[in-house]
């Protein structure tokens, strides 16, 4: 087709697309309002959904939106429904124009529609609404002159002033409240020079309406930039007579209109006894603009009660300059716990690496656990990088005994080389306090890296007290490493190269950690090593295998005919191997429990069989626990894997579990 004739046929479409009617037509319209004018809540709401269609389509389209709000306006007619006007009004506050301000005003005359026409002026701006709004308001009593106020206070209208100032005058209290709170909304030049007359003739002289109106009064001459005429205001509402709120509110308000930004005042508030002013006083210090600020109230910090210490440092904290870090670290040595405690938590986050002597230092002369391990997290989470590692690696080197422990303990979120390396040369220190602190360390930060180097150094402790109370930590090492093979090889590695037999057998007994195949064949090997603390080791670690993979091993062991104490370790460990399986019953785990039942050496072993089996609801399982409903020794124990492997299976195979359950009640 020719690029002419291409375009030919585009513009066709595009004329013949426009041409389409993008809205219903005036009778459909027509009989739109006539059905929706009836309608009633319970009834269908297809003629709203139709309307709400209309107005998103006449989105763009000034003809189209104008019969649709001529159409809304019919609706407000007193021969409609009040459901029906409701939803006029809902749609004009959204579509509606200066155009349907006229219909709106009627409802302003009637106490039922009232609030529908306040509701749907809203906020928008237009003069012919505020109009409406004002002519309306001399007539209007009780409920209904409230919500007009209201809706004036709202819009702001600056011509209602006049009118809104003789109603704060009112006899009626609440009317005068609301016309009072609408000259603050309002807040013109004129509505704050009414908000001063009245407070000058009210009787209290403020109440709390009252002062909150004046407070946006103060607030937007403010921001005309008559600051004093604002300051006037603040001062007025700073008065003790006034509310903890209001009084605040009037301090941070008067603070911006000063000179100096509030601090003059700030110093006068926190050296005075006003004690609703002070914590916004306080608080105020942290947005200060002079750059002595932090000088100034630094030296105020211990002239103050512990609590409002407190307070201080949190704002100094978030000026962050030199001089705060300064006196926030001498407040690590207040008399008052919360003090000291406030000042390391502050510093975990503004400090750096001047802050680490003085955490340490604290540290050392601490005797509450509580406040020791607040001190370990600040000097853990310090800001620095590389210099700060450095200089707490530093305080470890010049440290002892629980000082140095507390120490090694802040380096847990610190990751760096040189921290992992610090961490592993204290796991050879002559304190064992120190020792299991940096295995505790070493268990949770970085734990992929230094595994080799860890391992061999736990081979290589001589103490057995001090080698059992880290294993712990050694085996959390081993499970942090991500890498399931390399945490493997490192295990089996260190155990080829350890020669003493209680180092070896603190090893077998990490392999189960590391749970692949070549873990579980070296834990057989040593399963029938000549020494026999190893063997008893390699023994209850298959014991304590994670999965059913160790299952063959574990048979071999128990089904020995000389029984021995390996024997009972073997079979509890096959019991809880078989009773994780239960979760995912199969042919295989069937096979597992007939090696049981076969292999049991009397009533007691059968009882522990019996415990496990009754959880794998499985009907071939069922069928192993039948027959032994008839030994005396395990009738009791039989019963209840019987039942409960029949109830569990009764919805897949209901035939065999009502034989099961009617073999139980012929009992």
């Amino acid at each position: 087709m020719k690029p002419q004739t291409i375009a030919k046929t585009l513009l066709g479409f595009v004329l013949f697309v426009s041409s389409l009617p993008a809205s219903a037509n005036a009778a459909d319209l027509s009989q739109l309002v006539a059905d929706t004018a009836k309608w009633e809540s319970g009834q269908s709401q297809e003629p709203l959904r139709k309307f709400e269609q209309l107005a998103r389509d006449s989105a763009g389209r000034k003809q189209q939106r104008a019969k649709l709000e001529a159409a809304l306006v019919k609706l407000l007619a007193s021969t409609s429904t009040s459901e029906a006007r409701r939803f006029a009004c809902q749609q004009l506050a959204v579509i509606g124009s200066d155009a349907s301000v006229p219909a709106l005003a009627k409802l302003l005359q009637d106490n039922e529609t009232v609030g529908l026409a306040c509701l749907t002026f809203g906020n928008r701006p237009s003069a012919r609404a505020d109009q409406a709004l004002r002519a309306a308001l001399p007539a209007a009593r009780g409920q209904d002159r409230l919500q007009i106020i209201s809706t004036l206070g709202n819009r702001r209208d600056a011509k209602a002033v006049t009118a809104l100032a003789r109603l704060a005058r009112d006899a009626d209290a609440a009317v005068a409240e609301a016309a009072t709170r609408a000259l603050g909304m309002i807040a013109s030049k004129s509505a704050c020079d009414v908000m001063t007359a009245l407070c000058k003739e009210a009787s209290p002289p403020f109440n709390n309406t009252l002062a909150d109106a004046s407070l946006r009064c103060a607030e937007a001459l403010a921001k005309a930039g008559n600051c004093k005429a604002a300051t006037a205001i603040c001062e007025e509402l700073l008065a003790p007579s006034q509310s903890a709120h209001v009084r605040r509110g009037a301090f941070v308000m008067a603070l911006a209109s000063d000179k100096d930004g509030g601090q003059q005042r700030i110093l006068q508030t926190l050296r005075g006894s006003d004690a609703a002013l002070k914590p916004a006083a306080i608080a105020a210090v942290s947005s200060l603009r002079s750059q002595s600020a932090s000088d100034v109230f630094a030296r105020e910090l211990s002239t103050l009660p512990p609590e409002e210490q407190v307070w201080l440092i949190d704002s100094l904290a978030a000026r962050g300059d030199a001089p705060a870090r300064a006196v926030i670290i001498a407040s690590l040595e207040s008399s008052d716990a919360g003090v000291r405690r406030a000042a390391a938590a502050t510093l975990g986050r503004i400090g750096n690496s001047a802050a680490v002597r003085p955490l340490a230092k604290a540290i050392a002369a601490v005797k509450d656990a509580d406040e020791a391990r607040a001190l370990e997290s600040a000097l853990g989470s310090l800001p620095g990088g590389g210099d700060t590692d450095k200089a707490i690696i530093a305080e470890v080197k010049s440290a002892q005994g629980k000082t140095r422990a507390h120490l090694i303990a802040s380096l847990i979120s610190r990751r760096s080389p040189q921290v992992v390396a610090t961490l592993l040369e204290e796991a050879e220190d002559a304190d064992p306090t120190v020792v299991k602190a940096a295995y505790r360390v070493l268990a949770k930060a970085g734990a992929g890296n230094p595994l080799p180097l860890l391992l061999a150094k736990f081979a290589a402790l001589k103490k057995a007290d001090l080698r059992s109370e880290v294993e712990v930590y050694v085996e959390q090492a081993v499970v942090a490493s991500d890498d399931a093979t390399r945490r493997s090889a490192a295990v089996r590695e260190a155990l080829a190269n350890a020669r003493d037999a209680d180092s070896r057998c603190a090893l077998i007994r990490l392999l189960p950690a590391c749970g692949d195949a070549q873990a579980l064949a070296a834990l057989n090997a040593a399963a029938s090593d000549a020494d026999a603390r190893q063997r008893d080791a390699a023994v209850r670690a298959l014991a304590e295998w994670p999965d059913i993979s160790a299952w063959n091993e574990l048979i071999a062991i128990w089904q020995k005919p000389d029984i021995d104490t390996h024997g009972p370790l073997a079979l509890r460990g096959l019991v809880r191997l078989a009773g994780d399986a239960n979760a995912r019953p199969d042919a295989k785990l069937v096979e597992c429990y007939r090696q049981l039942l076969n292999g049991v050496r009397g009533d007691d072993e059968l009882k522990l069989v019996l415990g496990a089996l009754g959880g794998a609801a499985h009907p071939d399982v069922l069928k192993l626990a039948l027959p032994l409903l008839e030994k005396p020794g395990v009738r009791a124990e039989s019963e209840v894997a019987v039942r409960k492997i029949a109830e569990a299976i009764k919805d897949k195979n209901p035939e065999a579990a009502k034989q099961a359950l009617e073999r139980l009640n012929q009992k």
